[in-house]
């Protein structure tokens, strides 16, 4: 988490001169400070053990009521493609790309379909204010002439917020949360 916000600091708008500190929990006996993560507060682990893992297009619950807006997400492991696309009935990519829109379309003229782009380990895709609610994102599976098709991990960096009462992060019960 440490490493997303300090790389992505000025994108996420963090002030990282007013950071906490804590002392080293090492066993090295040098006791020095370190600086823990001040945004996030929550990294939600996806494994897709092989290249026939995938996630349908969906949005994450609670953002803005029980998650801050702006999550991370760190590629790890196999490249796999990440799409987004406008939540069909809510948006279009023409009111999104005003400036481009005759190319945001697909081939046979949906103005929802999904763009996706390949995701290398290291890489991180910064996702902000109303990008969850206009929105959809999916994992797709491995390509059937990937070379690469191994297991891969996304981590979901994120911060919880205080819903009352000391409670914070999900409010949901199932489906893995």
């Amino acid at each position: 988490m440490l490493a997303v916000e300090n790389e992505c600091s000025e994108m996420l708008g963090l002030d990282l001169s007013m950071t906490d500190y804590l002392p080293d929990q090492s066993n090295d006996g040098d006791h020095k400070l370190q600086r823990r993560p001040s945004f996030f507060d929550c990294a939600l682990c996806n494994y897709y053990p092989d290249g026939d893992a995938a996630c349908k297009f969906h949005t994450d619950p609670e953002h803005g009521s029980h998650w801050h807006r702006t999550t991370c997400v760190v590629s790890c492991g196999s490249p796999r493609k990440f799409a987004f696309r406008p939540i069909p009935g809510l948006n279009t990519w023409e009111e999104w790309e005003e400036q481009n829109s005759e190319h945001v379309c697909g081939a046979d003229g949906d103005a929802t379909a999904p763009a996706a782009l390949s995701l290398f380990p290291g890489d991180v895709v910064v996702m902000k204010d109303e990008c969850n609610d206009v929105f959809h994102h999916a994992v797709y599976a491995a390509e059937n002439d990937d070379d690469d098709d191994g297991a891969r991990v996304s981590l979901v960096l994120k911060r919880s917020l205080d819903r009352g009462g000391g409670q914070r992060g999900h409010g949901l019960a199932g489906e893995g949360r």
